[in-house]
């Protein structure tokens, strides 16, 4: 009987550990990133949600035209800081990417915007026609075109973009989209909502 009381002890030891460090790490993550929420939670216990998608991403877009509305109509949402890392697979991801940090006043709509008008964009005749799109997105919520087209050109703004990029896969090895860390748990690929409202629910609860 001793013998397994203290096999248990190291075992706990082992699971209070790692759950503190992935807590360290997702905490750290989103200070040392400066990363501002897309939403932040109204009530003093709150879940944080990172979001790492990218904008060609059909999974992405389903997320956020289906699971995301969900959320946000449950009585949970209210509970959430929810973060957006720009995790680009492909040029044209990496240029909307670009466009939605180009001003954090409007970030959150063009996200929306962006994967609302995902099999418009993405259906574009030809790449000519598709930066018009993701740019017209931008324009239409209050981007100058000088503006848009100095963030385009911005080298420390597409390297910050980049950056970012790294230190997801090398932090919290994320490698496909959408990845999410709730609180630091990862969860991979979209899911339906009653999922996700079952772990908020559970990381509120502890």
């Amino acid at each position: 009987m001793n013998k397994i009381k203290y096999l248990i002890l190291p075992f706990l030891f082992l699971l209070i550990e790692n759950s503190i460090s992935k807590e360290y790490k997702y905490k750290n993550f989103i200070e040392n990133n400066k990363l501002i929420p897309l939403h932040q939670a109204v009530s003093a216990e709150s879940v944080d949600i990172i979001e790492f998608s990218s904008f060609s991403c059909s999974h992405c877009a389903s997320f956020h035209n289906e699971t995301l509305i969900e959320l946000k109509e449950s009585e949970f949402f209210d509970h959430i800081n929810y973060y957006v890392v720009d995790f680009p697979l492909n040029q044209a991801a990496f240029y909307a990417s670009v466009i939605a940090s180009c001003d954090q006043s409007i970030r959150p709509s063009y996200v929306d915007l962006v994967y609302a008008n995902y099999d418009i964009w993405t259906k574009a005749a030809s790449g000519e026609k598709m930066i018009e799109l993701l740019n017209s997105y931008g324009l239409q919520l209050g981007l100058e075109d000088e503006q848009l087209q100095s963030c385009l050109t911005n080298e420390a703004l597409q390297n910050e973009i980049l950056g970012l990029q790294v230190a997801s896969q090398e932090t919290f090895g994320v490698e496909s989209t959408p990845t999410f860390l709730i609180n630091g748990e990862k969860i991979q690929g979209n899911r339906p909502s009653t999922e996700f409202i079952k772990i908020i629910k559970k990381e509120l609860n502890k």
